[in-house]
């Protein structure tokens, strides 16, 4: 059976992402900032559904030592790794004259440092095992030049550059490395935005619509099978036809 790690997975996308890999039978390793009961009861009972094995696995996306500990904790579970998607973010959208330098930062350190580590420690268990497949979910935004995107925008940015820098690297590896840059996903972060902000967003689809998490996984699920064998160093756009 193959195994999946899932950072941010207790929310959102992140969530979904868990069930969507749970229903295709791949044992997760599941990286979330703190432990959480319901959130580990929802594991458990998803586990004894779908037959598969969930590891949960707890650090601080923004501290370097925690990030450290705990890939050390994934290596010494001895389960080979097939899939790895860094998901887990913060968004801090507003213009550059409100926002404080620690924003900056602390953006930073979640959206873009965070997935570097987690990524040099783990790309060296993919080099050994010979394959290994890293999905990285940055944002539309992260490819135009809206207002307030000098955090949230800017680090995804840097992701996109990371991923196709990295794709070259490890595809002597049969290491495989893409990017989801989704628009407005119909979750919690899109709900919580005023309804002006909203309407702004999905008027910029073609499709007029958010999309939903089943549209986004499906992407995942496909860049992580054999399917997408001969697919590396792409961004792959699930924004509905979004303008930039």
């Amino acid at each position: 059976m193959k195994a999946v790690i899932i950072t941010g997975c207790n929310r959102g996308l992140g969530l979904a992402l868990l069930n969507k890999f749970a229903e295709s039978k791949y044992n997760i390793i599941a990286c979330t900032r703190n432990q959480n009961d319901d959130f580990l009861n929802y594991c458990n009972q998803l586990e004894k559904k779908e037959e598969v094995k969930i590891y949960n696995i707890y650090f601080d996306f923004s501290r370097q030592e925690e990030i450290v500990k705990g890939m050390e904790e994934i290596s010494a579970l001895g389960v080979d790794i097939d899939v790895l998607i860094n998901n887990a973010a913060i968004c801090i959208i507003k213009p550059q004259m409100f926002t404080e330098y620690e924003e900056v930062v602390n953006s930073f350190k979640v959206n873009y440092f965070a997935p570097f580590l987690v990524t040099k420690m783990l790309s060296e268990l993919m080099i050994r095992q010979g394959k290994g497949s890293i999905i990285n979910i940055s944002s539309i935004g992260s490819l135009g030049h809206q207002p307030g995107g000098a955090c949230y925008d800017a680090s995804k940015a840097a992701l996109n550059q990371f991923s196709g820098s990295i794709a070259q690297e490890l595809a002597p590896f049969n290491g495989h490395v893409n990017t989801i840059a989704p628009g407005p996903i119909q979750a919690e972060m899109f709900e919580s935005m005023t309804s002006d902000v909203k309407k702004k967003l999905v008027k910029t689809t073609a499709f007029k619509r958010p999309a939903s998490m089943q549209e986004v996984t499906n992407v995942a699920l496909f860049l992580a099978s054999e399917e997408a064998s001969y697919i590396t160093g792409q961004i792959i756009r699930v924004d509905g036809g979004s303008i930039i």
